[in-house]
């Protein structure tokens, strides 16, 4: 079984409008993250993986670019071109999340030619931008859902690790 690295990827001082940073809220989820692995038997390491059987999940939200600042919403979990491995994890986190986000339609899974917070890594991995920090409704989600999402994200992780190790 791949070991599961986590690294929180979002600039840590990136105030939420309401109170709170990247840092905080995404820490909360991170921690519901680990106890719903932890109860499922699967162990997390904390910071970039440095072998390639890992898996890496990089935890952050995303802003809106000025210009649509508060207009859009809802995670994307990215993966690598080419990373097949990385796109079934997506796509396993994806469908986990959508029990826990209100508007499922939302959620996009991504293929990226590249991305900042999986940079060298030498492992599959997806980028989880959970939610636009700048939109109020995600924000107010987030708020009352960081266990849910960890959870989610746990459930996802489990079901993606069932489909790369059938036997485990």
């Amino acid at each position: 079984m791949p070991n599961i690295h986590l690294t929180l990827a979002g600039p840590p001082e990136a105030a939420y409008p309401n109170g709170g940073d990247e840092a905080y809220w995404m820490g909360q989820v991170a921690g519901a993250l680990a106890a719903g692995l932890n109860s499922r038997g699967i162990g997390l390491c904390w910071g970039p993986p440095q072998e390639e059987g890992a898996l890496w999940l990089a935890l952050c939200s995303q802003a809106a670019p000025p210009e649509r600042e508060g207009q859009l919403k809802g995670p994307a979990l990215c993966f690598r071109a080419g990373d097949i491995t990385g796109g079934r994890a997506a796509r396993a986190l994806a469908k986990a999340l959508e029990e826990a986000y209100p508007q499922p339609e939302l959620l996009q899974v991504r293929e990226e030619p590249s991305l900042p917070e999986l940079e060298a890594a030498p492992c599959p991995g997806v980028a989880v931008r959970l939610l636009y920090r700048d939109n109020p409704q995600d924000e107010a989600w987030l708020a009352r859902s960081t266990g849910a999402a960890g959870q989610a994200l746990a459930r996802g992780l489990a079901q993606a690790l069932k489909g790369l190790c059938p036997h485990a």
